[in-house]
């Protein structure tokens, strides 16, 4: 059971660490850009858009797209439904690039257009998750280590992730070392490397060749005791033949690539969002200006970051001039970096 939540409110965004016994085991973001969107535990009235009786389920539109998922097999109370009917809906999971929230039914609404009506905060879709736990205020880095597609293990070998739109592959390579041993090893890392990430849907694991029955069976209960922890429902499948496990997780949202590198963040691109690597600068120019209390300070981003600024989608002026008051321009350039301005 996790025991602290070390929390951040930056501008632009809210960064979370769940941390058990001194170990980051979750990242969660919240970004202000995503304040209109659909979060878990929000409530909206929403509009039928459509209703799929193969599916068996409708399609509510909440304002924003993609229109979000109702399950009627998850919502027994829901009344019949129609097209054009406005409903009171809470939002069960995320929605992910591409893919809709799903929701529950609540009650039927007399509202006229789709609209929010309770918002959770971080803090609230955390609290869900762990009742007990403590909130700390405090910086939380490392998040983009939860991107990098190759993990070293301490028995030596290493793991190497990689998202696809199907799936998630993991590969485990033993670098030359004693493939029990580092199997094991690879089976506690790949179990903290999925909830870390927040990796949902299925994950496909290919471990080395075992001669003896017995090591394929440590290794599978090791992963097995180790996703014991995990809030989200995970399943594991036996080895196969070919000495690959398959495991799925439910998703919760986003994973933090998506989040870092957008909505084509899947492994086709290793490239920060624009809005990833602003809010990186808007970061880096508060931490200077309080090291350096009087300075005028430049900001220098890349050209798409700069720009992304500069069309004002959250109010971040504002925010930056409370902290550290107006002394401060933007620049583009090839790189993210700041200096003082020269008189």
């Amino acid at each position: 059971m996790a025991s602290l939540c070390k929390i951040e409110h930056a501008i632009g965004e809210t960064r979370a660490a769940i941390i058990h016994k001194k170990q980051t085991i979750e990242y969660h973001v919240r970004r202000w850009s995503e304040k209109n969107k659909p979060h878990a535990g929000d409530v909206f009235s929403g509009r039928v858009r459509a209703v799929d009786k193969g599916l068996m389920a409708a399609f509510i539109d909440l304002g924003s797209e993609p229109a979000g998922m109702l399950r009627f097999s998850m919502s027994p109370n829901a009344p019949h439904m129609h097209e054009g009917q406005m409903i009171r809906v809470k939002v069960l999971r995320d929605g992910e690039p591409g893919k809709g929230p799903l929701l529950g039914f609540v009650e039927l609404s007399d509202v006229s257009e789709p609209c929010k009506e309770i918002a959770q905060s971080l803090e609230d879709e955390i609290l869900a998750r762990y009742p007990k736990i403590v909130f700390e205020q405090g910086d939380v880095n490392g998040i983009s280590w939860a991107c990098e597609e190759e993990v070293a293990l301490k028995t030596g070998g290493y793991i190497y992730i990689e998202p696809t739109r199907a799936a998630t592959m993991i590969d485990v390579d033993t670098a030359g070392g004693q493939k029990s041993k580092v199997s094991i090893a690879a089976a506690r890392e790949i179990a903290h490397q999925v909830r870390l990430r927040g990796i949902g849907g299925l994950v496909l694991i290919d471990f080395p060749n075992f001669r003896k029955k017995k090591d394929k069976a440590d290794v599978w209960q090791t992963l097995k005791d180790c996703f014991e922890g995990d809030p989200n429902t995970v399943k594991i499948a036996p080895f196969s033949r070919f000495d690959t496990v398959e495991l799925t997780r439910s998703r919760s949202g986003p994973t933090i690539a998506q989040i870092l590198h957008g909505p084509t963040g899947q492994g086709q691109s290793r490239e920060l969002s624009a809005e990833t690597l602003a809010l990186q600068g808007l970061r880096r120019l508060v931490k200077e200006a309080r090291i350096d209390g009087g300075a005028k300070l430049v900001l220098e981003l890349p050209v798409t970051a700069y720009e992304w600024l500069n069309a004002e989608h959250i109010d971040w002026k504002t925010s930056l001039g409370d902290k550290i008051g107006q002394r401060f321009t933007l620049k583009s350039g090839a790189k993210i970096d700041v200096y003082k301005d020269a008189p």
